[in-house]
Parts: C-alpha cells; sequence; structure tokens
C-alpha cells in the first residue's frame, strides 16, 4: 500500500512538473511575443489603414514646427522655380545698367525679397483652416502610395525615390501663388506649378524598417491572436496558477518596457541622422505622430499588466498580502457591520459572498477585462475608468458579505 501511494505520489509529481514546465513555455513565448504583437497590431491598423493613417498625420498641419517647414520649403520652391537672374537682367537693362552673371546685389535682394514675401504668404494659409483641407486631402490621396513606399516601390504623389517618403506640396504652392496674386504681387505669377516636397520619413529611418514594416504588417492580424492564445493556454496548464499569472504579468510588464525603451532609441537614432536641411523638430512632430498610437498602447497593457500582477500578489497567502487584505477590508467591514447593526443586513446572500469570494471576484475581473476589450483602442484613461469600476463593485461585495447575519445556530447544511 505504501509503495502503491509512493508511486502515485510520484507519477502526480511528475505531472505536476510537466505541466509547469509546458506553462512556462507558453507564457515565456508569449511575454517576448508580446511586443511584436504590438507593433505588429500598429503596423497593421495604424499604418495600413487609411481613416486612422489620415486621421494621426492630419493634427501634424496645425503644428507650428511642420508650418514652418512647409512654408520654408514652398518658398525655396518659389525661388528655385522663378528666373531671378532673368528679373534682376531686366531691372538691370531698365535702369541702364550692364547685365551680371545673376550673383550681383540685385539678384540677392530680388531673391531675398521673394522668398520673404512667400514666406510669409505660405506661413498665412498654412495657418489658415483651408491647409487643413489641403493637408488632409493630401494624405487620404496618398496613402496608398505610401504604403507602396514602405514596401520599396515608388508611385504616386507620395514615393520612397532615394528612400525616403516625401509628400508633394505641389497643391499648397498653387494655393499660395494664387493668393499672392490675388493680393496684387503681380511676381507671383512667374512661380510655375512645381512638385516640391515634404519628407514624412526620411532614408535611414525608412531603409532600415522596411523589413520590419512587412513583416509586422502580415503579422498584424494572427500574431496578436496567437499571443492572446499562448496566454490562455499557459495558464489553463500552469498547476498554481495565481503564482503563474503574477509572473507572467510582470514578465509582460518588463517586455513592455523594453518595447517602450525601443521606441525612444529609435527616435534619437531617427533624429540624429537627419540632413541638416531637414527640420529637426518637424520631423520628431511627424514620427511622434506616427507611433502616437504605438506608444499608447505600451502604456496602456503596461497598466492592465500591472494591475494582474498587484491583483495576483493581494489574493495570496503571503503575509504581506494579508496585511494588505486586512487594511482594504477593514472600511467595508466596518460599513457591513454598521448595516447589520441597524436591521439592515443582507443575510443569506451577503453569506453567499463571503463563502465565495474568490469565484465571484474572479468573475467580476473577467466581466471588467471583457468590458474592456470591447472598447475601440482604449486608452489609460479608459483602462483607469474599468479598473476603478471594478474597484468599487468588489467593495460593494465586500460590505455586502460583512453585513450577512450569522448563520443560526443548529441549522443542519
Amino acid at each position: 500500500m505504501s509503495q502503491a501511494a509512493s508511486e502515485s505520489g510520484e507519477r502526480t509529481r511528475g505531472r505536476h512538473r510537466l505541466r509547469l514546465a509546458l506553462a512556462c513555455l507558453f507564457l515565456a513565448l508569449a511575454c517576448v511575443l508580446t511586443p511584436v504583437a504590438v507593433a505588429a497590431s500598429w503596423a497593421d491598423d495604424e499604418i495600413g489603414d487609411t481613416d486612422r493613417f489620415v486621421a494621426t498625420l492630419a493634427p501634424l498641419s496645425s503644428n507650428p514646427d511642420v508650418q514652418a517647414e512647409v512654408a520654408d520649403r514652398v518658398a525655396e520652391a518659389a525661388v528655385r522655380a522663378v528666373d531671378v537672374g532673368g528679373l534682376s537682367d531686366a531691372l538691370r537693362e531698365a535702369l541702364g545698367l550692364d547685365p551680371n552673371d545673376a550673383s550681383g546685389p540685385v539678384t540677392g535682394s530680388i531673391r531675398n525679397l521673394l522668398h520673404g514675401v512667400v514666406n510669409q504668404a505660405a506661413l498665412a494659409f498654412v495657418a489658415s483652416d483651408a491647409f487643413d483641407v489641403v493637408w488632409r486631402d493630401a494624405l487620404r490621396l496618398a496613402h496608398a502610395s505610401a504604403l507602396r513606399a514602405l514596401e520599396g516601390e515608388d508611385d504616386g504623389a507620395v514615393t520612397s525615390s532615394g528612400g525616403e517618403v516625401v509628400l508633394d506640396l505641389g497643391p499648397t504652392i498653387d494655393r499660395v501663388r494664387q493668393g499672392l496674386v490675388d493680393r496684387g504681387f503681380s511676381i507671383a505669377t512667374n512661380i510655375p506649378s512645381t512638385d516640391q516636397r515634404f519628407v514624412l520619413l526620411h532614408r535611414e529611418g525608412l531603409r532600415k524598417g522596411q523589413d520590419a514594416f512587412r513583416f509586422l504588417n502580415a503579422a498584424g492580424t494572427w500574431l496578436p491572436i496567437v499571443v492572446a492564445l499562448l496566454f490562455v493556454v499557459g495558464v489553463c496548464v500552469a498547476p498554481r496558477r495565481r503564482r503563474v499569472i503574477m509572473w507572467t504579468a510582470l514578465g509582460t510588464l518588463l517586455a513592455l518596457l523594453v518595447l517602450a525603451i525601443g521606441l525612444a532609441v529609435a527616435r534619437r537614432y531617427y533624429l540624429d541622422r537627419l540632413p541638416s536641411e531637414i527640420s529637426r523638430d518637424a520631423a520628431a512632430a511627424t514620427f511622434d505622430a506616427l507611433v502616437r498610437f504605438l506608444r499608447e498602447t505600451t502604456r496602456t497593457l503596461a497598466i492592465i499588466a500591472a494591475a494582474v500582477a498587484i491583483a495576483a500578489f493581494v489574493v495570496g497567502p503571503a503575509r504581506r498580502a494579508a496585511a494588505v487584505r486586512r487594511v482594504l477590508a477593514a472600511g467595508p467591514d466596518a460599513a457591513g457591520g454598521a448595516l447589520a447593526r441597524t436591521g439592515l443586513g443582507t443575510g443569506s446572500a451577503g453569506r453567499f459572498v463571503a463563502a465565495r469570494r474568490g469565484p465571484i471576484y474572479a468573475v467580476v475581473g473577467l466581466l471588467g477585462g471583457v468590458w474592456l476589450a470591447w472598447w475601440n483602442h482604449p486608452t489609460v484613461p479608459a483602462v483607469l475608468l474599468v479598473l476603478l469600476v471594478v474597484l468599487a463593485v468588489v467593495a460593494v461585495l465586500e460590505v455586502v458579505a460583512a453585513a450577512g447575519t450569522p448563520e443560526p445556530a443548529g441549522v443542519d447544511r
């Protein structure tokens, strides 16, 4: 009998170790793949969807750094497109002077005058509501070409020619030229239509990111599902689920921290390698706009992981966890006791909640998770709201449990 019990115990321990090993494998893989899944979801949802792409970059039209960069590009295009040397020669001829080599003071004065006037007109236009419409239309029309550029192809208003993703500013230049003509600046009629462009992504960032983008865009649909299944299977297989959930949440939090650090490093790497003619502030605003959803998702998931880890610890048997529970339960216990003393006890309902706290609170947390999952792109405030609601429900249930009347003595259950 003793030998049979020993063999049975050994088999049980063997199954226990096997389940723990499988759970660790699944959950470790899920933690490692979490940052990749988040980035893949961003590439598929943020960059791959036209409406979200436009909504992401549209606010740049009101960014002062971007407005200044666009206005400067428009002014540069105007100066390059106009035959300033010819205008200078015509003016010198009218004054009875000999022509020069397009580098004299008259030519420089005309060039500076034209640049200043066009720049001011461009600044006025990019600060108006009309530019917002032009900007949004250009983004929408260019989205398909932007995808092809990120995939290494060239086409349309946005191209990866020379390793850059650029936006055609031709419509903006046309509007600025017409505005100058309407204001009586007739020299603006000499500004021809041009294909001056605004850089959305510079070549250094694009070349190093194209391969990663192709992979992330392809994995954006199935990889998050795979990661979620790995988490579910790992927790279900684990023999000690509470402890496994706590360490898994901490591992996920660490992986998301690595992703956040990676984004900060990528931003610095990208900006440090910009050529001098590109505005660093405008490039930083564009980069931040493109990865805003990725950053928000990283912060949101990090808060969820931290909340899960704390909850798994608090419900555990550790002394500190028990002390935390006593502190948290002091208020509800006092409120429930006061209700019972006033004749407003919850009776059998309170006893039911008190006897089944674990499963009931697990259901409350699960419902909170379902609510959050139904949220369209939950943000940090959304997560905090769900956490507050879940904590409020748990507090009410604690009051109900504390207000339950004691079971009458002698009742046979």
